[in-house]
């Protein structure tokens, strides 16, 4: 951290946190109510959450072409929340086969709004945080979120029994709320410093879809996006079969989320605060975004062989729960911070029209790509036979991704020449000081 860096930093910090605390804290109620009935169901609930991603995408593009940054976050997070109150009522009054059909609405759109949520957060991050500071930064700001995810975690795992899931609703209702205060108190700092008059982004409701095809760098960052979904995917229906097969009641499958939550989000913290800066100074941008392909193609190699040797259940349950909390912590830790510094170099426009769209459609659209691959793969082998040819490309056109964003870079040097001499570069406009 640099000087007139604290305050920002600190308020996004706890921002991210708040974030994920209350997502970690429905996650588990989701991840049971997804898996109620069968895998198919799981299958097709992937589809419409496709679908109304794209709706959710170009309905928040229409609200940025009016509203400023903050008023625009300050409608989302809000929204989510009063979602969240409505649906604690619902849940106590309807019958029993009726909350089936509830659990589903709810696994659809807190499937939308975990990927808004994060989506607006990192584009307001990129907003705020120039290039330089992001491969500073990012993986700092990341840790608050991770904390966050691993109380929640926590929080689910132990009190669930007590509180039951209407109690984490309501909690999770009060954390979104409370961030609303801390995306005022950034805009507040970046636009008296920037001296910068709050503004709407403009243009029409469609204009994310329409930026994203016209430019190559983008249809890069969304390819990057759907190979990692892919592979996310790939690897939730492995372990998401076992849990199913445990055949356990509601209340113990969250328990069992939130523990293998716990897991992953305590590797995950060990990166960010170890690894993760190192990497990024040391490799760069490229292969930094490599790792993960890297990653999943030898995690599904050792399952492949694990199987091929016909190891017991538990033994095989073990091994998928330890490469999921790997490939998440790379995932979360290593990947989607270095992944953030690529809107560091795009039009303010990109970063909130274009930027959802690729964090919610395209992302949503590689779990159904993901989803319904595993429909068509037997065993591990097959899994293997999937991921070889997918983290080939995925780490051909991480390399290709970072290049991209060097001359990028460079030419908005040219255009806007460097900055100002003894003023902390985050306090000069422009996309890349």
């Amino acid at each position: 951290m640099r000087a007139g860096e604290g305050r920002a930093l600190t308020c996004s910090l706890a921002y991210f946190a708040l974030v994920l605390f209350g997502y970690f804290l429905l996650r588990p109620v989701r991840e049971a109510m997804g898996v109620a009935r069968s895998m198919d169901d799981l299958r097709w609930l992937f589809v419409v959450t496709c679908g109304a991603s794209l709706v959710v995408a170009l309905a928040f593009g229409g609200v940025v072409a009016r509203l400023d940054r903050a008023r625009c976050i300050v409608v989302g997070q809000l929204g989510v929340a009063a979602c969240l109150v409505v649906f604690v009522p619902l849940r106590l009054l309807v019958d029993e086969s009726t909350q089936v059909v509830l659990g589903y609405c709810f696994y659809v759109w807190l499937s939308v709004v975990n990927l808004f949520l994060t989506a607006i957060f990192w584009a307001f991050m990129a907003d705020v945080w120039s290039l330089e500071q992001s491969k500073r930064l990012f993986p700092v700001i990341a840790v608050g979120g991770t904390l966050g995810a691993l109380g929640g975690s926590w929080f689910a795992s132990r009190l669930v029994d007590v509180i039951g899931a209407s109690g984490q609703m309501v909690i999770a209702a009060a954390c979104f709320v409370v961030t609303v205060l801390l995306v005022l108190a950034i805009d507040r700092v970046d636009r008296r410093i920037t001296r910068t008059a709050a503004h709407p982004v403009g243009g029409s409701w469609g204009e994310g879809a329409t930026r994203l095809v016209r430019s190559p760098y983008l249809l890069g960052t969304a390819l990057f996006v759907i190979f990692l979904t892919i592979s996310s995917t790939l690897l939730y229906f492995t372990r998401a079969e076992l849990v199913v097969d445990a055949r356990r009641e509601l209340e113990a499958r969250i328990a069992l989320f939130a523990r293998m939550d716990a897991w992953t989000q305590g590797a995950t913290l060990v990166m960010q605060l170890f690894v993760t800066g190192q990497l990024i100074r040391r490799l760069g941008i490229g292969w930094t975004l490599a790792v993960l392909p890297m990653v999943t193609v030898s995690g599904f190699g050792v399952l492949a062989w694990m199987q091929h040797r016909g190891v017991e259940g538990w033994q095989l349950f073990a091994a998928v729960t330890a490469f999921s909390a790997v490939h998440s912590a790379v995932r979360f830790a290593i990947a989607r911070p270095t992944r953030e510094t690529l809107f560091t170099v795009v039009e303010e426009a990109d970063r909130y029209k274009v930027k959802p769209v690729i964090d919610l459609f395209v992302y949503r659209g590689g779990d159904v790509a993901g989803a319904w691959l595993t429909a068509l793969v037997a065993g591990m082998w097959g899994m293997l036979m999937l991921a070889l040819p997918l983290g080939a490309i995925w780490g051909g056109m991480s390399l290709w991704l970072a290049v991209a964003q060097r001359r990028r870079a460079a030419d908005r040097r040219d255009r806007d020449g460097p900055p100002s001499q003894g003023v902390p570069s985050h306090t000069l406009p422009g996309v890349l000081q």
